[in-house]
């Protein structure tokens, strides 16, 4: 059956009505208030997506986009300047026994040995500083022995290019407190840095310190005690004053101070071990693992004849820096008169570079390199030597061919035992 449609009532006629003249007058009004109606565009998209991010400000659709900031430039960074550099150049021991000491006599009874480190002084002044250690005692006049020397062997490693003596050996006490007393006053009067010796207990509390390149560098040395000789002069307060002897926490706590003092490089100068030995014993690899976390740079043997082996130790120290620590075990003799075999005769020349660290007051080790020595001898009148590069090429007119093989001999066994981890070798 179907309805029958509802006829439309007045009232909704009158609704009708009002709506068209609502709408009507809404038009015209805003015509009158915008101008020209068709110059009115909506953009509907625009107006969802700002109603969107209303409600959701972490919407990804955005209105519109802002134009791009002008950038503001960088400012160009200050270049860090490369960190400064020092070098040491550091040969063995020294001692004059009355056959090289009357090597130097002249006629009028002066003494003169600059002639013996010719052929390697121009390697020795290729550093910022060159140090040797002196076993001698040394005298300006009087008698002379095996461990007393003229004073002239002074004036010809200045010549030569030497900076630091270190006297800190067993035999500095041999003439007691006079004896050491010239030996410091006569190399400073020739402008030497001296390590080792001291005069006093105010000596004896100041370390040899002082500045190359803008780098701080302290340099400790010590003995592993006096010789027969020595040990009987003056009191025991006197020995105890005139040179360290090795002890693992006297060493610690002088580089303690030494860093706390300022310094950016510590050396420290172990003059240990028997003549006799080819290789670090247990009392010094033991010594060695005692201190090498304490803040020194390197630890640089002597006394032993002979060269022994290198290393370059890699250690968290106990300041806090990482440290590459180069230690030496012998630099064996860089001028003597020993000579039972070939090997006794090889020295080295040992040189170390280290930088400091930028913002830091650290340095790091940057290059080890060394040079075999030789210590030629030969007869005329009577008895000269002469410090070599043992690699040298050039046979000297004065060397016997089976010494020059033997020497030849010597440098490469030398290069051998020593290899290139912890230093290289260099040429002549």
């Amino acid at each position: 059956m179907a309805k029958r449609r509802r006829p439309v009532s007045l009232g909704t006629y009158i609704m009708l009505v009002l709506t068209i003249l609502t709408v009507g007058m809404g038009v015209w009004v805003f015509t009158r208030i915008a101008g020209n109606i068709d110059d009115i565009h909506i953009d509907t998209a625009a107006l969802i997506g700002a109603l969107v991010s209303t409600q959701n400000p972490n919407a990804t659709e955005q209105v519109a986009q802002l134009p791009d900031a002008t950038p503001i430039p960088s400012p160009t960074p200050t270049p860090i300047p490369l960190g400064k550099t020092v070098t040491i150049s550091v040969g063995g021991q020294i001692w004059l026994d009355s056959t090289l000491r009357k090597s130097g006599a002249q006629d009028d009874g002066m003494f003169y040995y600059d002639d013996v480190f010719g052929a390697i002084t121009p390697y020795m002044n290729k550093a910022d500083v060159t140090m040797v250690t002196l076993e001698s005692t040394v005298t300006s006049a009087g008698s002379y022995d095996t461990y007393r020397a003229p004073s002239a062997i002074l004036n010809s490693l200045k010549n030569a290019g030497v900076d630091i003596i270190n006297l800190a050996t067993e035999h500095i006490f041999d003439y007691g407190k006079d004896g050491l007393a010239n030996t410091r006053a006569s190399a400073e009067q020739l402008g030497f840095s001296v390590t080792g010796a001291n005069r006093s207990a105010e000596e004896q509390a100041l370390p040899l310190t002082f500045e190359v390149n803008g780098i701080k560098i302290a340099v400790l040395s010590y003995t592993y005690g006096l010789s027969t000789a020595g040990s009987k002069q003056g009191t025991k307060d006197d020995r105890a004053i005139a040179v360290g002897t090795m002890d693992a926490d006297l060493i610690r706590g002088n580089v303690r101070s030494a860093r706390e003092q300022g310094a950016n490089l510590v050396i420290v100068n172990l003059h240990w071990g028997k003549q006799a030995n080819t290789k670090p014993n247990a009392e010094q690899t033991a010594l060695v693992d005692a201190i090498v976390d304490c803040g020194v740079d390197a630890i640089l043997g002597t006394h032993p004849t002979y060269v022994h082996t290198m290393e370059k130790r890699n250690v968290n120290c106990i300041d806090g820096v990482n440290r590459n620590v180069f230690i030496a075990y012998s630099l064996g003799d860089f001028l003597t008169n020993e000579r039972n075999e070939s090997n006794q005769i090889i020295g080295t020349l040992l040189n170390l570079q280290f930088t400091l660290d930028n913002g830091s007051s650290a340095v790091r080790l940057t290059d080890a390199s060394y040079m075999p020595t030789w210590q030629m001898r030969w007869q005329e009148d009577k008895y000269y030597f002469r410090v070599l590069p043992a690699g040298t090429t050039s046979q000297p007119s004065e060397m016997t061919n089976t010494v020059y093989r033997n020497m030849r001999r010597a440098y490469e066994d030398n290069l051998k035992k020593l290899g290139s981890d912890a230093a290289r070798p260099i040429e002549e």
